[in-house]
């Protein structure tokens, strides 16, 4: 009995051995599938004005909502910013969340959010695997109502 069981072990590990070498990616290429998630690097730009003057407004807080992360800056003296978060690839829309937390010190403006779209921007840098690369979406002048 013990040779049998012997004989059956080891007619098991050859044919799990050479079914082991002899799979082929399901994918087509010549490595095996991976595991993960494709991502990018979403970049945002922008200058936030006053609707009424179109002076720069400092001090607004600008994020970038993304699933994983979120990226927060606030405009400079220029009314500028500039947002970075990774995110999944498969987003071509994110939003770019302005709200005046500075109270009164430059007056106060209506919070609002702006889709950034990235459906057709060029992603750069990516590793022809899981990382797509990044892309930067310029939002350009955004003017901000004031509150009355």
């Amino acid at each position: 009995m013990a040779k049998i069981s012997k004989a059956y072990s080891r007619i098991l590990v050859i044919l799990l051995a050479l079914l082991g070498f002899s799979c082929k990616s399901e994918n087509g290429f010549d490595r095996p599938i991976a595991y993960g998630t494709p991502n990018a690097t979403f970049k945002a730009k922008g200058v936030v004005v006053s609707e009424t003057n179109d002076t720069p407004i400092e001090g607004i807080r600008a994020v970038l909502k993304a699933a994983w992360g979120i990226d927060t800056v606030y405009t400079d003296n220029k009314g500028g910013f500039n947002l970075k978060s990774m995110n999944f690839d498969f987003y071509e829309k994110l939003y770019v969340e302005l709200s005046d937390v500075d109270g009164e010190e430059n007056g106060l403006f209506t919070d609002m959010d702006i889709e950034a779209d990235y459906s057709k921007e060029t992603f750069k840098g990516g590793d022809k695997k899981w990382y797509r690369g990044e892309a930067e979406k310029d939002l350009g002048i955004i003017k901000m109502e004031a509150k009355e």
